[in-house]
C-alpha cells in the first residue's frame, strides 16, 4: 500500500440559493469596481484642475488614469457576462469550483487507469452532496 497525492475537482451544484448568493455577490462585485471608477474620474478630474498649466503632467495622468478606468470598466463587462451566463444556468447545474490535492491510498493489483480518470466531490448548498471515484461519474 502506498498513498499519493491526487488532484480531486470540486463542483458546486448550482441551487435556487446559489444562484440567488453568486448573483448578489456578482452585483455587490460590479457595484464596488463602479465605484472605483468613479473615485478614479473624480481624483483624475482634481489632479487635471491643481496642474492647470503643465500639459506633459496631465497627458501622462489621463493616460494613467484612463488606463486604470478602462481596466475597471472591462471588469465590469465581465461581470455583466457572468450574470448573463448565471441566470441562463439551469437549475442542477454543477459548476466546476476547484481543484484541490487529496491524499488517495493505492495498493497492488489497483487498477492504474481507473485512478487516473479522476475524482469529483459535489457540493450542494454547502455540504457535500456526492463523491464520484473514478470511473463512477454519472
Amino acid at each position: 500500500m502506498m498513498k499519493v497525492i491526487k488532484k480531486v475537482v470540486v463542483k458546486q451544484m448550482l441551487t435556487e440559493n446559489r444562484k440567488q448568493s453568486m448573483m448578489e455577490d456578482y452585483k455587490k462585485t460590479r457595484k464596488q469596481v463602479e465605484k472605483e471608477v468613479k473615485q478614479l474620474e473624480f481624483q483624475l478630474h482634481k489632479k487635471l484642475k491643481a496642474s492647470k498649466n503643465n500639459y506633459e503632467y496631465q497627458n501622462a495622468l489621463k493616460s494613467s488614469f484612463n488606463k486604470e478606468i478602462k481596466e475597471r470598466n472591462d471588469k465590469v463587462k465581465i461581470i455583466d457576462f457572468q450574470i448573463g451566463q448565471l441566470s441562463e444556468l439551469e437549475i442542477g447545474t454543477e459548476i466546476k469550483e476547484q481543484t484541490i490535492d487529496t491524499l488517495h491510498e493505492i495498493n497492488v493489483g489497483d487498477d492504474w487507469n481507473l485512478f487516473l480518470e479522476g475524482t469529483e466531490i459535489v457540493i450542494k448548498d454547502g455540504i457535500v452532496f456526492e463523491i464520484r471515484e473514478g470511473g463512477n461519474k454519472e
